[in-house]
């Protein structure tokens, strides 16, 4: 199941935060994800940042982002996927919101979907943890928009803030996002209000991949994250466990803090 991928560069994006391009070759849609194996360590799901060349954006957060960020050019690494499902747009009017390094498959979307016309809310706690505008202005991206949570670059305030303060959503045809789930919760419940069609990639723990040992479950529907997700419909996550809480490796729920209204 696993392809030995040999990484060809690794970029410095921001505080914590690096671009891995990788000498493989697959096809796959923006959204979906690969599973990332170190021997010794764990294997973990990343999404792609850009499929030709395949790059992916991680932040260092534990042991095996920490160990991945250790490795140097040449370094194997051991890859398996794509896997689950990615976005779907409809229209040519794109609202993206991305919050850290939830931009990762944005960066994908943009590149794949070049006919689109994109407007992307960008947003981190502070300067350091942004990635370059370089990355960010391309043709069809019509306005950009970053803020950050302490106001050391662009606007001051967190994205829902932005969102609710700048944006008109039904100006928008679509609006695809991926983030912290308390940003992407209030997103869904947005989206839906406004009657704007909208998808967003969620993040739980993923051990198999393959819709087998139900670790990445959403009750109470039973949707599989890894199957049937990462990128949900945000009509299809009314009135389940998103936004209330998620688990750890034990299964353990861990309780997010954020309002079930939607």
């Amino acid at each position: 199941m696993y392809k030995v991928a040999k990484i060809l560069e690794i970029k410095e994006e921001a505080k914590d935060i690096k671009t891995f391009t990788l000498d493989l070759e697959i096809t796959a849609k923006p959204g979906q994800f690969l599973m990332l194996w170190i021997p010794g360590i764990n294997e973990k799901p990343f999404s792609f940042s850009k499929l030709k060349p395949l790059e992916i954006t991680v932040k260092k957060v534990g042991e095996f982002t920490s160990k991945l960020f250790s490795l140097k050019k040449n370094s194997k690494l051991w890859v398996r996927g794509p896997y689950g499902n990615g976005f779907s747009l409809k229209g040519e009017k794109i609202l993206l919101i991305a919050g850290g390094i939830g931009i990762a498959p944005l960066l994908a979307l943009m590149e794949v979907e070049k006919d689109k016309s994109f407007t992307l809310l960008y947003g981190a706690k502070t300067k350091a943890e942004l990635i370059s505008r370089k990355r960010l202005e391309r043709e069809n991206v019509e306005e950009l928009i970053i803020a950050t949570d302490d106001g050391s670059f662009g606007l001051k305030g967190n994205i829902t803030e932005i969102l609710k303060r700048k944006i008109n959503l039904e100006s928008y045809d679509f609006i695809a996002a991926c983030g912290p789930e308390k940003m992407l919760k209030e997103v869904v419940k947005l989206s839906l209000e406004k009657g704007v069609d909208c998808q967003v990639s969620i993040e739980r723990y993923i051990k198999c991949a393959l819709g087998i040992c139900g670790s990445c479950c959403l009750d109470p529907k039973g949707l599989l994250v890894c199957k049937d997700g990462p990128v949900f419909y945000a009509r299809d996550l009314i009135n389940s466990e998103f936004g209330l809480y998620k688990r750890d490796a034990s299964s353990s729920k861990i309780y997010l803090g954020v309002s079930n209204s939607s």
